[in-house]
């Protein structure tokens, strides 16, 4: 009896050891290769998306670049011609103007009477001053207008009796407006109240 027991307690011993071992192994998962595979796979599949996107905004960058470094020649040399045939209206109105002073120097050469020169420079003026016209430029009123800074310059101040003080009695040199900028004030000679007689400085003085 005594053997038989003490058998028993051995084995069962013997098997909460092996029961104990058991439990504490670390049993692993297995793992599928396709599944580990399937999922390699599209982790690549996106990483090439990913480069080939930016491959592809790089090189539209660098297209972007050049169309902006292209526009910007184009804008400079727009703006360069711009620049240089500014006056290029200007000069193809004038060119009449030049060939009738070519043929009233050539009539002048050859008349006996003056009135027929002088009346060839009268319209040479005439069409000169209209081509001035057409570009917007105009002449500043200024004889018997009262003096105005922004558009005439006083050369000379004189005393008047017959027009209020401050008035333009003459016009030395024309002045000339273009659109709404004065590109030339009208040189002018300024009226002033008359000197007192020289008694009546006297009479003051005293």
């Amino acid at each position: 009896m005594k053997r038989t027991a003490k058998r028993n307690t051995k084995e069962e011993t013997r098997e909460t050891a092996d029961s104990k071992a058991v439990s504490d192994e670390v049993v692993e998962p297995s793992v599928d290769p396709k599944e580990e595979a399937s999922t390699v796979e599209p982790a690549e599949e996106t990483l090439d998306s990913l480069r080939g996107r930016i491959q592809e905004l790089e090189n539209k960058l660098l297209r972007e670049k050049a169309d902006f470094a292209n526009t910007q020649r184009r804008l400079a040399n727009e703006r360069s011609d711009a620049i240089r045939f500014a006056n290029a209206d200007l000069m193809k109105s004038l060119l009449p103007v030049l060939d009738d002073f070519e043929r009233a120097i050539e009539a002048a050469a050859k008349a006996q009477d003056v009135e027929p020169v002088l009346e060839g420079t009268k319209l040479v003026y005439e069409n000169f001053i209209k081509a001035l016209g057409n570009h917007n430029l105009e002449p500043i009123k200024a004889k018997s207008e009262p003096f105005d800074p922004t558009v005439h310059e006083a050369v000379l101040q004189q005393p008047c009796t017959d027009q209020p003080e401050g008035t333009v009695m003459e016009e030395v040199a024309k002045g000339y407006r273009l659109s709404d900028r004065v590109i030339r004030p009208a040189k002018v000679i300024v009226s002033k109240a008359p000197d007192p007689p020289a008694d009546e400085e006297e009479t003051t003085k005293e």
